[in-house]
């Protein structure tokens, strides 16, 4: 019996040593886990950096990419809209910019547990069927059926002139956008549930929305009453949105930040916009904005924030520059604390039956009225 088992073990370590070396020869012959894409990429380079890409397609490169593998994207101009629809990261060297004219997205990423990163995208703008025209969202098109994906992660991007957002962080969870740009946008960064999903769990962090002038530097949307809800905005600029444009001056007047529900279902609750600052936007520095009884707002957190002079738009009714709008159709119970507002008519402003725990807990410097309200909505 120990001669066989012996014998048993001789063999078996021969036959792990067959394997191992099989292993090796197959690791070999595997395809790299870095794929590089280049305009001047082509088929037979070596592969192994920018200067000898293999593909000249970013679409080619994520779809050969190994699994959780990583698509270099080379500096030059990409004509191109991509769908990331396998769990790859993608990441633009300096110069790398996707140019999606005429696209109903520059980057859409239908798989979870990606990244994007390092990336110019700019002037995404079809429209037709419902298109979105963002830079980057967290949803891609398979199959011509759009399709959300979870553990997204967008950062040091640069997002401008898409006709819709710089950003969206649409029907998603755990999804994180964080140290992007978003310039000249219609919205520079959005969150929302528009494909019947919810958002959920996400973070916005240390992004800069600026000068985008077809709505506000960050919005949080309910529009399919699955609701947006336990996010996280945190660290972010957005100053200068919503003023409208020469191409588009009957944009709406956009805030540094908006929670909003059209429609008296789900809710747009249980968030945090922390530490943020806003200043210089169409409409208040931060609002909400419920239009229909019946929707829910609770327990969504406003501290912390440096809101400066807001409410810039001169063909509103509204001309009362306003740090904080707060406007429900239903009661609604909030926390606005530890605020800095400045160099506004109202420095926090309520319309409807709105209690605002902590509001004399806020700064207010050269503010003529610290709060001011109306008594119906």
């Amino acid at each position: 019996m120990m001669r066989f088992l012996r014998y048993a073990g001789v063999a078996g370590m021969a036959g792990i040593a067959l394997s191992a070396s099989g292993l090796a020869a197959t690791a070999a012959n595997a395809a790299p886990t870095t794929v590089y894409v280049s305009p001047t990429g082509s088929v037979g380079a070596g592969g192994s950096s920018c200067s000898t890409a293999t593909f000249s397609s970013i679409q080619a490169a994520v779809e050969a990419a190994p699994l959780h593998g990583l698509v270099v994207v080379c500096p030059g101009v990409y004509h191109t809209s991509v769908t990331v629809n396998r769990a790859v990261n993608l990441s633009g060297k300096h110069g790398a910019v996707v140019d999606a004219t005429g696209q109903p997205y520059g980057i859409g990423v239908a798989a979870s547990w990606v990244t994007v990163s390092g990336l110019t995208v700019e002037n995404a703008s079809d429209t037709s069927d419902n298109a979105p025209a963002d830079g980057i969202i967290t949803a891609g098109f398979v199959d011509d059926v759009p399709t959300p994906a979870n553990h997204v992660t967008i950062t040091g991007n640069t997002v401008k002139d898409n006709v819709g957002s710089g950003i969206d962080i649409n029907s998603t969870s755990y999804s994180v956008a964080s140290k992007n740009v978003a310039i000249g946008n219609g919205v520079g960064i959005n969150m929302s549930d528009d494909l019947g999903v919810p958002a959920s769990h996400n973070r916005i962090i240390g992004n800069v929305s600026d000068d985008n002038p077809g709505g506000c530097g960050i919005a949080l949307a309910d529009h399919t009453g699955m609701g947006v809800f336990d996010n996280v905005i945190s660290g972010n600029v957005a100053d200068d949105n919503g003023l409208g444009s020469p191409s588009a001056p009957d944009a709406s007047a956009g805030s540094g930040i908006i929670l909003a529900d059209p429609a008296p279902a789900g809710g747009v609750y249980d968030n945090q916009v922390l530490g943020n600052q806003f200043s210089g936007n169409g409409h208040a520095g931060v609002a909400l904005h419920a239009h229909a009884p019946g929707t829910n707002f609770s327990g969504n957190v406003i501290a912390g924030n440096v809101i400066g002079r807001n409410n810039l738009r001169t063909d509103t009714d509204d001309l009362k520059t306003t740090g904080v709008y707060l406007a429900d159709a239903s009661p609604l119970t909030i926390t606005v604390i530890g605020n800095i507002i400045s160099n506004n008519y109202y420095g926090i402003f309520t319309a409807g039956s709105v209690i605002v725990k902590g509001a004399l807990f806020n700064g207010f410097v050269n503010v003529v009225h610290a709060t001011g309200s109306y008594p119906t909505y």
